[in-house]
Order: structure tokens, then C-alpha cells, then sequence
């Protein structure tokens, strides 16, 4: 019996004491937090319905007030095909994302630009927000054109934080029931319901071209944010810095493929040409950088990336550069009245699956705002802090104390936890919705 008692109780001890660890480790090193307003969406979400488009099936969430009515807001409109009016107001609220925060950031390496931090505010020290850090300690920071400068260089993003910043714009898995068509298919070229098919061997150059819209006007990409009320089109900006990516699927004979995007007047291009083994950009016309290209193989399905955004030209395949990032120097080209994206094949045959047009973020600015008009000199120990939903984010920009010192910081978001959905069942002949949770949107933070 004693050795029996003394095992109970050192199970007992062994419980007790993994408790309390957690609750330390849980005080000093992780912390958890409630976001709920929408300044960094669509990444991370505050108060919130999930709304399917009635027209494409696309899927996105619309802001909704903490302290209003569980009903509001009355319509949404769709980011992805434009509709406008969807009926959101018996779709039921959900809870903002709960991030699990790391408390001392810089343990294992400093803080770096393009992290989500949680923070106080100097001027409101008793709240915590979460926002981007766009601008490091000793930084001369200025938004420019919608992107963020630091003594007077644009700061570029790699390709993985690019796709952690994206905006969707468009995604062909959910194409548009009605209104215009989204896609033009030349000679050689076939629309299916999922994919592309090109065939043809001549070395004449096909294309396949997408037809942007936005809202229910042709024209440029808007910064446009499904979360947010739709804004008139003259106050929403033009965003020409655009991630493009695709699956790719050669045929027995590999056609030579071209991704051409217009952007800042200028006509850039990737092309890939299997039979002279070597792929290269272009810059209005003009090759800028060449390098080798081994011949496809056919029936293997690849993932193809085309970036123009911080005003460099990126192209990935499988995730991995093919190709030196090449910076687009000197003043921007002319009208920009092209296409925004066209695909182009020639000699072989090839499918495309899956293409998806994501944009970069534009942050606005205006007159009176910090580093806007002029830049804002950060101090050796402080930060500029963004929000990713710019029309409605109160940060750096509008604060009467815009830079963060490090002392203010709390911690670096890394987890997405505990994410819920609203879940409907019948109870007394009445639909009724409860909390479970939504695996789906688990995740790590970029």
C-alpha cells in the first residue's frame, strides 16, 4: 500500500507541478489575444460573418461592429466577381481570431519589417493592438505610391512574405456566373471548366486574356477589401503591384509559355521556351535577363509565380526563384489602358489550372498624416506600425505618438488558435446557431 500511495502521489505532484509550469510559461514567454476590430484584414480577422457569393462560390469575411447588433452589416459584396447586395443579414457573427503571442520577440532574433506585433499604444498604454512593423529602429519611414520607403529605398519583399501579404483580387477556381466574361481565348486556345488547354504548333504566340473588373466597371485593380463597406470607386486607389500565380501541366510536346503583366505603363513579361532551353523577362519589349531552362516533362504539374509587386519583377516555379529578382528603375511607362494579364503559348500543347491574381497591399496616405508627405525619423528604440486594412486602420499613420518604443511591445503573433464558426441546428422547429470549432483557419502567422 505505501508503494501504491507513494505512485498516487507522485502522479498527483507531476500534474500539480505541470500546471503550474504551463501558467508560468503561459505569464512570462505566450500570452493569448482577442482581436476584434479589422484593421489587419483579410489576415487577421476581428468580429466578423463568413459569407459565401450566391454568383461564384467564392468565400470571405465581412466586418461586423462588436457592440452592434448581431444582424449588421445588412449586404456585403463579393471581392471576387463584383457582386453587389449579397444578403448577409441572417448570416450569423463570429468571433474575431485568438492569436497566441510570444511575449519576448526578440529571445532568438530582433524584430524584423513586415512582422505582426501586439503592442500598447503610447498614448492609450491600457489597450493592446496588433499591427505590421513597416518601419525599424533609426529609419527615416515614408509611404510612397503605397508602398513603404526607408531612407529613401523602397523596401522590397521576399516572395513568402509577399504571399503572406496578399489580397486576393481573383481566383478562377470561382468563376462568375453571369455578367461579362472574365477570360478571352485566342487561336489555339479552349476554355474547360476547370482548366486551359492550348495545342497548336506553330511558333506563332497564342493568348489567353483575363478581363478585369471591378465591381461592375472594367478597368484597373482597386484596393478594394471584402471585409470593409463598398467604397465609391473615386475614393479607392489603383494597385498595379500584383502576384499572379498558376499550375501549369506540359503536354508531350512543351509549348513555349508567356506571362505578361501591365504594370506602372510598363509591359513586363516571363518567358519560357523549352526547344531553345532558356527562360528570360522582359521590359516593354526588351530582354533584361536570360538564364537556362530545362525542357518540362510532360504530365508533371507545376506551380508557376509572376510578381510585380515593390516594383520588382519575381518569377518562381514550386516555390523557387528561377530567376535574379530584377527592379524596375527609373519613372513610370505610359497610360496603362492594356490588359492586365494575358497568357501566352506557342508550339506544343499545355493545360493551366487554378489561376489566382492576389495584389500587395497599398497603403494610403493623406495630407497631415505621419510619414506621408513627408518622412518621420524614428528614434534608435522605436517602430512604425501599419494595419494591412488601410482605409480603416488607426496606427502609426494618425496617432498623436506615432512610433512604438520596444518597451510598449508585447509580443510577436504566432499561432491562429482556438478559431470558431457558427454552426446551425433545429431546435424547436427554429434554426438556432452555437460555437464549434473551425479547424480550417488553424494556423501559423507570416
Amino acid at each position: 500500500m505505501t508503494g501504491r500511495g507513494s505512485a498516487i502521489r507522485g502522479l498527483l505532484e507531476l500534474i500539480a507541478c505541470t500546471a503550474i509550469s504551463v501558467s508560468l510559461l503561459k505569464g512570462f514567454l505566450v500570452e493569448g489575444f482577442l482581436i476584434s476590430t479589422g484593421s489587419m484584414a483579410p489576415h487577421l480577422l476581428g468580429f466578423h460573418k463568413r459569407v459565401t457569393c450566391p454568383d461564384c462560390g467564392f468565400e470571405f469575411a465581412r466586418g461586423t461592429d462588436l457592440d452592434g447588433p448581431p444582424t449588421s452589416p445588412g449586404v456585403a459584396t463579393c471581392i471576387n466577381c463584383g457582386h453587389t447586395g449579397i444578403d448577409v443579414s441572417g448570416v450569423p457573427r463570429n468571433e474575431g481570431d485568438q492569436l497566441l503571442v510570444h511575449k519576448l520577440p526578440w529571445l532568438f532574433s530582433d524584430v524584423d519589417r513586415w512582422e505582426p506585433m501586439v503592442f500598447r499604444r503610447p498614448d492609450q498604454a491600457t489597450t493592446a493592438f496588433v499591427k505590421r512593423v513597416v518601419g525599424l529602429p533609426g529609419e527615416s519611414v515614408q509611404i510612397i505610391d503605397g508602398n513603404i520607403h526607408a531612407d529613401g529605398q523602397i523596401c522590397r519583399k521576399t516572395l513568402a512574405q509577399q504571399r503572406g501579404l496578399a489580397v486576393a483580387v481573383y481566383d478562377d477556381r470561382f468563376r462568375p456566373q453571369g455578367g461579362p466574361k472574365r477570360w478571352s481565348t485566342g487561336p489555339g486556345w479552349s476554355s474547360q471548366a476547370d482548366a486551359f488547354r492550348f495545342a497548336a504548333m506553330d511558333t506563332t504566340t497564342r493568348w489567353l486574356t483575363y478581363h478585369h473588373r471591378d465591381i461592375e466597371q472594367s478597368g484597373s485593380v482597386r484596393d478594394r477589401y471584402a471585409y470593409n463597406p463598398r467604397e465609391p470607386r473615386s475614393r479607392t486607389r489603383s494597385v498595379e503591384e500584383l502576384l499572379v500565380s498558376f499550375e501549369v501541366i506540359s503536354g508531350d510536346t512543351p509549348a513555349r509559355l508567356s506571362i505578361e503583366l501591365e504594370t506602372r505603363g510598363h509591359r513586363v513579361e516571363w518567358i519560357r521556351d523549352p526547344a531553345a532551353g532558356k527562360q528570360w523577362l522582359t521590359i516593354d519589349g526588351h530582354m533584361l535577363r536570360s538564364v537556362s531552362l530545362e525542357s518540362p516533362d510532360p504530365g508533371v504539374r507545376r506551380v508557376l509565380e509572376f510578381s510585380t509587386i515593390d516594383r520588382t519583377l519575381r518569377a518562381a516555379v514550386d516555390g523557387r526563384l528561377v530567376l535574379p529578382p530584377l527592379a524596375l528603375s527609373g519613372p513610370d511607362g505610359g497610360s496603362g489602358a492594356g490588359e492586365l494579364l494575358k497568357l501566352g503559348a506557342a508550339a506544343g500543347d499545355l493545360e493551366i489550372h487554378n489561376v489566382r491574381i492576389d495584389r500587395d497591399i497599398f497603403y494610403r496616405d493623406s495630407s497631415g498624416q505621419h510619414g506621408t508627405t513627408r518622412p518621420w525619423q524614428l528614434g534608435p528604440d522605436e517602430f512604425f506600425m501599419l494595419g494591412d486594412n488601410s482605409p480603416i486602420s488607426l496606427d502609426s499613420r494618425s496617432w498623436s505618438h506615432p512610433a512604438v518604443p520596444r518597451h510598449l511591445v508585447i509580443g510577436r503573433p504566432l499561432l491562429v488558435h482556438l478559431p470558431s464558426r457558427q454552426w446551425q441546428v433545429e431546435l424547436g422547429g427554429r434554426p438556432r446557431h452555437i460555437r464549434v470549432p473551425d479547424f480550417r483557419r488553424i494556423r501559423y502567422i507570416r
